[in-house]
């Protein structure tokens, strides 16, 4: 979706960690991002959590544009019944 340098857009994540969650991002160029990188603690790491845009509509002056999560180009996460007492344990295979 072609929009202007400087116009803002509502990021609509879907799938992942930020599921159902919006941000406001701001367009670098005359494009959104097809990809955002959003970052959140897990068990005290950094973690990285990729999001491909797939999908954009423009509805009277606001441009939404929607984002999937792509867990093969994430940091990886153990699922909850995976994690277990990790005191003292900082790498991740």
């Amino acid at each position: 979706m072609s929009i202007t340098e400087g116009t803002e857009y509502t990021a609509i994540f879907h799938g992942g960690p930020f599921d159902g969650t919006t941000d406001t991002r701001t367009a670098t160029s005359d494009t959104v991002d097809d990809e955002v990188t959003v970052y959140a603690d897990v068990e005290g790491l950094q973690t990285a959590f990729t999001y491909r845009a797939t999908g954009s509509r423009h509805v009277v002056d606001q441009v939404s544009v929607d984002y999937t999560w792509e867990p093969s180009e994430s940091d990886p996460v153990d699922d909850l019944q995976d994690r277990g007492d990790r005191s003292g344990e900082f790498d991740r295979e």
